[in-house]
């Protein structure tokens, strides 16, 4: 009996040792299944820290720095003028233009915004030796110059609210080229702050913009007053005079503080359907106060016959000016008729300018003789001009490409604020008779390269088109004034590099 008690007793004791080592075994996978556990949530708080920390990291990093963003195109621009009674004129021109844009956005609430501009004609550096107003500020970047760097725009946005109208103050040098309908023709998705059919130029100032569509449940309703200088009536620094040295900035006589209000409303956008309209009342307006002349330079001294001579002259305010706009752009023509009209864009914009002349007498240029010439665009009396502009975008031959083709036509008395527009012969929404356009936009590169080839041609009624507000802005009949320009071409092929 004992010899089978004792195998069993062992068997027993055996198996209740391997059923306890058995127990252990799963105890210490389910203890090692939980740290795996422990280490995993541990692991993942980590990362999401470290995301955290990283979140941390960048808003810091955009906050302290500006984002930079490059346009820059080179062209070749084919000019062709008929003058009355002469031969007429032409030049082939090469250029580089240069857009270096910043932004910074450091809180929520506050935004800051410029762009610097060098826009060269190949191999030039005195184009302002040879042009007297080449470097106004109405144009200083928008025209082909030398390879100086110059501020385009330099502003900044502060953002509130005031119930349920969103509102925005801006101070600085304004994004005022390019604006509403013109940006098409400029190959640009986003206009600047105007309506271009009547304001396109560089200037300093200020907006107060409020959205009143969530108020009103109109779409897209926003009212926008902007405020402008043209010129500061001062000296520089240390002005000299016959006597010595003035004191610094104080008035020079020369130029008059050209100053301008406008109000700018969207009427409605829905996406579809845009409706803009302004008005702007502009004080002090100048022309050229030509007093002499005087022997600028000569081709051979030993020639009198070679002396080149120049006006002498100042600014002199010759009275004000109002106008105003109202204009139309269509994105998609229609509704689901055709792909080819959902993807076309209309736009349609009436303007209208009035003079307001003051009584000075200023002195003008007239051929070779000085007499006198008061008021505004050779009148005395308050004379008012119009524009109407138009035209479409369609799609090209191939995806992306675009086609647009513009017209516009303005009336005997017409004045625009139009000197920043870039086509070198002129502005042609600036015309006293009938512009057309039509230009072609393709990608090479996605919108990172792109090629376009326009054509503006002019054909003017009267002269003054593009000049000063007084006795040089006179509109006198192109076919019956020696010297006068009838026809304006421009011809340029361009690519555009945008990052």
């Amino acid at each position: 009996m004992k010899k089978f008690i004792a195998p069993l007793l062992v068997g027993a004791a055996l198996t209740s040792a391997f059923g306890a080592d058995e127990s252990l075994k799963q105890e210490i996978e389910a203890l090692k299944a939980q740290m795996a556990e422990l280490k995993s949530a541990q692991a993942k708080v980590n990362v999401e820290a470290l995301k955290n920390q990283l979140s941390e990291v960048k808003a810091h990093d955009a906050g302290d720095n500006i984002k930079w963003t490059v346009d820059f195109r080179t062209a070749y621009d084919y000019v062709d003028y008929k003058i009355q009674g002469s031969e007429k004129q032409d030049n082939g021109i090469w250029t580089n233009k240069l857009i270096l844009g910043m932004a910074s956005q450091p809180v929520d609430n506050l935004v800051f915004k410029g762009s610097l501009a060098a826009y060269k004609a190949f191999g030039q550096n005195n184009v302002a030796n040879t042009s007297y107003f080449q470097n106004f500020d109405w144009y200083d970047s928008q025209k082909p110059n030398d390879s100086t760097i110059r501020l385009r725009e330099a502003y900044f946005l502060y953002f509130g609210d005031l119930g349920d109208v969103h509102y925005s103050a801006s101070f600085g040098r304004r994004p005022s080229v390019d604006g509403f309908l013109t940006n098409l023709r400029a190959g640009n998705d986003d206009p600047a702050s105007p309506i271009g059919h009547n304001i396109n130029m560089e200037f300093d100032g200020a907006s107060f913009k409020f959205d009143f569509d969530k108020v009103t449940g109109i779409s897209g309703l926003y009212a926008k007053l902007c405020l402008g200088r043209g010129f500061s009536d001062t000296t520089g620094s240390y002005a000299m005079s016959s006597t010595g040295f003035n004191p610094g900035y104080i008035n020079d006589n020369n130029n008059p503080d050209m100053d301008l209000a406008g109000l700018i409303i969207q009427f409605f956008d829905n996406g579809q359907y845009k409706v803009m309209g302004n008005y702007f009342i502009a004080k002090n307006l100048m022309d050229m106060n030509v007093f002499g002349v005087r022997a600028a330079y000569t081709t051979n001294p030993m020639d009198p016959m070679a002396t080149v001579y120049a006006p002498m002259f100042n600014f002199m305010d010759v009275g004000d000016m109002s106008g105003g706009a109202l204009s139309l752009q269509v994105n998609g023509i229609g509704d689901g008729i055709s792909d080819f009209l959902d993807d076309s864009i209309f736009f349609l914009s009436y303007a209208f300018s009035k003079t307001d002349p003051n009584k000075n007498q200023p002195i003008g240029m007239y051929g070779t003789s000085l007499m006198p010439m008061p008021g505004m665009l050779g009148s005395t009396d308050k004379e008012t001009g119009s524009s109407v502009y138009t035209g479409v975008q369609v799609p090209g031959i191939m995806k992306g490409q675009r086609l647009g083709l513009e017209y516009n036509h303005g009336s005997k008395y017409w004045r625009s604020f139009t000197y920043g527009e870039d086509t070198l012969v002129g502005s042609k929404l600036a015309a006293r008779g009938d512009a057309y356009e039509i230009y072609y936009i393709m990608p090479v590169v996605g919108k990172n390269l792109t090629a376009q080839l326009s054509y503006v041609y002019i054909d003017y009624d009267y002269t003054g088109s593009d000049t000063f507000f007084g006795w040089t802005g006179t509109p006198m009949d192109v076919d019956t004034m020696p010297g006068a320009v009838k026809t304006a071409q421009n011809v340029r092929a361009s690519l555009r590099y945008r990052y």
